[in-house]
């Protein structure tokens, strides 16, 4: 295993889980769709356009969520990575994390809201939702050590996510491991 393209390809599905986990929850902000909307300047008021345009706009988001594919990976590096070559990239990583990691997201969500105090994962930022998804996924699908794969992940909260995000992350991911060892 090459370090260098297991980063830049944990960086990859990292950016791609941010952007499921926010579509998703703009799915359940009906709030934030109708602003979705409002860019496109169709308003509430305007009864005869709003409705059908907000179903087509959560039919978009429904199927963007539903299928990944290594294809669908390799065009996201496309749009969004473009600067790293494709030898810099652990394509094996991103067909088994980043592929897999729809069959863990109701299992992350009901084990994180076990040991959240606060507030529960429908609720965090869904950078940090992306962060427990990416974490549980190589937990599962990969041969990562528990103690390196913890310090990636709070590495990559400490980078990217808010200050509290890091110590909250740490906690939870640390119950979670102990409690199925």
């Amino acid at each position: 295993m090459n370090i260098k393209q297991r980063i830049n390809a944990r960086k990859i599905v990292l950016s791609y889980l941010y952007q499921h986990c926010f579509f998703v929850n703009l799915l359940l902000q009906d709030k934030v769709l109708t602003e979705s909307l409002f860019i496109d300047y169709i308003f509430k008021t305007d009864e005869w356009m709003y409705d059908e345009e907000k179903n087509k706009l959560k039919e978009q988001i429904e199927q963007h969520i539903k299928v990944y594919t290594l294809e669908d990976f390799k065009e996201f590096i496309d749009w969004f990575f473009d600067e790293r070559l494709t030898e810099d990239i652990d394509f094996d990583y991103i067909s088994v994390v980043g592929i897999q990691f729809t069959k863990y997201i109701e299992e992350v969500l009901q084990k994180v809201n076990s040991y959240a105090q606060t507030f529960e994962y429908r609720q965090m930022d869904p950078l940090d939702q992306a962060i427990f998804l990416l974490w549980y996924t190589e937990w599962k699908e990969m041969d990562t050590p528990k103690e390196v794969l913890l310090n990636e992940m709070i590495e990559l909260a400490k980078r990217y996510s808010d200050d509290w995000a890091p110590k909250l992350i740490n906690g939870i991911m640390h119950k979670i491991m102990h409690e199925t060892t």
